[in-house]
């Protein structure tokens, strides 16, 4: 497969607004990242950036807290679906086979993950799509980690007509 440049991404988390006696207080998130196809894994690097702006009695201010570089690594066999939907605000969207396979991204729920591509980078996002469906095909299917066994012994009983 030949080499694929990165693809730029953000992802949208929404905010909070706090109104009591102190004063307002808004706090907007912002994630940017890019997400990286090497042989048979797709990799994320993303910082997350918090903004915090209140307007008190104390006065007004802004604070910006800007996170780490954060970076997951998830096995292209690990993706069930991946999509690219929206003309004018493309998203790409991908389903993985595992719950936790995007655990560690902001945004991220239950094995479903939405990036959003800005629409300059639309057809380089189609190019990722193709090469993340080619790379899901030919790459083995990682084994899940075995869970320990859980003793019956050990669990209550329940009672109930259910048993008969």
């Amino acid at each position: 497969m030949p080499p694929i440049d990165p693809l730029p991404f953000h992802i949208r988390l929404p905010g909070k607004e706090t109104i009591d006696f102190k004063g307002i207080r808004e706090v907007s998130y912002k994630v940017e990242g890019l997400l990286h196809l090497h042989d048979d894994a797709l990799e994320f690097e993303w910082t997350a950036t918090e903004k915090t702006e209140r307007v008190g009695v104390t006065g007004i201010g802004t604070v910006v807290d800007e996170s780490p570089i954060g970076k997951l690594e998830v096995p292209a066999g690990w993706i069930l679906e991946v999509q690219l939907r929206g003309r004018l605000l493309p998203r790409m969207r991908l389903r993985a086979r595992r719950l936790d396979a995007f655990e560690d991204m902001p945004g991220a729920k239950a094995g479903v993950l939405t990036l959003r591509v800005r629409r300059r980078f639309r057809p380089q996002a189609e190019a990722m799509v193709a090469a993340i469906e080619e790379a899901r095909d030919t790459a083995p299917l990682p084994p899940l980690e075995t869970q320990p066994q859980i003793d019956t012994d050990d669990m209550p009983r329940l009672s109930g007509d259910w048993q008969r």
